[in-house]
């Protein structure tokens, strides 16, 4: 249910910044303003307390971010909750920040390896899956997994690729059972 509220909400909104081509400056509004809410998780405490009417949150979250925000984004953040979907604010949040990062070719890459990789050779990874993707950038995440016990696992949104010592010796030992 929660990604379907992440959905219906998140392409709204993004729909309304792409129209404008404003992505770039969307991207960096609400990822300040996820900062914001998971770094000052009072603010989610009120906006989630019975004690407050529906109005007094409008009138909270307008004194917060009225005049630091686009009115694009103001209004988003006032419709999430004027619907009382303030409770997956944050996955909402995320939701969009990925749907715009699609939208400006920003990829996120998750590199599992057995041993530490030193810059020279993640500069490497990162160019060649550049060249081999449609998208314009990386945002590469680098896991130490020692039970893989070597080569490397890319995953790059639902695409996956295993070319683990691991993932191997289970294929061959599938294969001679």
């Amino acid at each position: 249910m929660a990604k379907l509220v992440s959905k219906v909400y998140g392409d709204a909104y993004v729909s309304v910044v792409s129209e404008k081509n404003n992505l770039i400056d969307a991207l960096e509004e609400i990822k300040s303003v996820k900062n914001i809410f998971t770094e000052n998780s009072e603010i989610m405490g009120l906006l989630d307390s019975p004690k407050m009417d529906d109005e007094e949150k409008i009138d909270f979250v307008k004194g917060i971010f009225e005049n630091h925000v686009s009115v694009d984004s103001l209004g988003f953040l006032l419709t999430v909750i004027e619907k009382k979907r303030q409770a997956e604010l944050i996955s909402i949040l995320d939701y969009v920040i990925d749907c715009i990062k699609e939208l400006l070719l920003i990829g996120k890459a998750t590199i599992t390896t057995a041993l530490l990789l030193d810059d020279a050779k993640k500069d490497k990874i990162v160019d060649e899956l550049l060249r081999s993707s449609h998208y314009k950038s990386l945002e590469a995440e680098y896991v130490v997994d020692d039970s893989i016990i070597g080569g490397i696992v890319i995953r790059i949104g639902d695409r996956v690729v295993d070319s683990s010592v691991k993932t191997r010796i289970d294929k061959m030992r599938k294969m001679l059972s």
